[in-house]
């Protein structure tokens, strides 16, 4: 029994300095993804497009419900934030907020998955 696990430990150490003399560790790579403007872009773009977008959807609550509802919506029912653009959008025909949100979020999602396709095709 010891012999077989002396075994399996040689073989795993065999296949772990295959792979790190084949170049397969993931550590510069996601250095570079770190490090890559288009991944700067995509938070930039999440972060400002997700304060913007709240204070939007705050707003869209506040006018419907008042500034207490809206408050105490934020702090227990976040979910209505998520319903504020598509009732401005269907209720008021104001596209604006759903613009933001919905768009920023595929925006930085696109500038992410571009970033990684493009570190990882090297």
């Amino acid at each position: 029994m010891n012999d077989k696990n002396h075994k399996e430990i040689i073989e795993v150490k065999e296949v772990e300095a295959e792979r790190i003399n084949n170049n397969e560790t993931f550590k510069p790579r996601f250095k570079a993804i770190r490090l890559s403007p288009l991944f700067l872009v995509g938070i930039l773009i999440y972060v400002v497009t997700a304060f913007w977008g709240l204070f939007i959807c705050f707003d869209v609550v506040k006018e419907v419900f008042g500034p207490i509802i809206a408050f105490l919506g934020l702090i227990f029912f976040p979910f209505i934030l998520a319903l504020a653009p598509w009732y401005a959008a269907l209720a008021n025909h104001d596209f604006y907020p759903l613009l933001i949100v919905y768009g920023g979020a595929i925006l930085g999602t696109f500038c992410f998955r571009f970033a990684m396709t493009s570190t990882f095709k090297r």
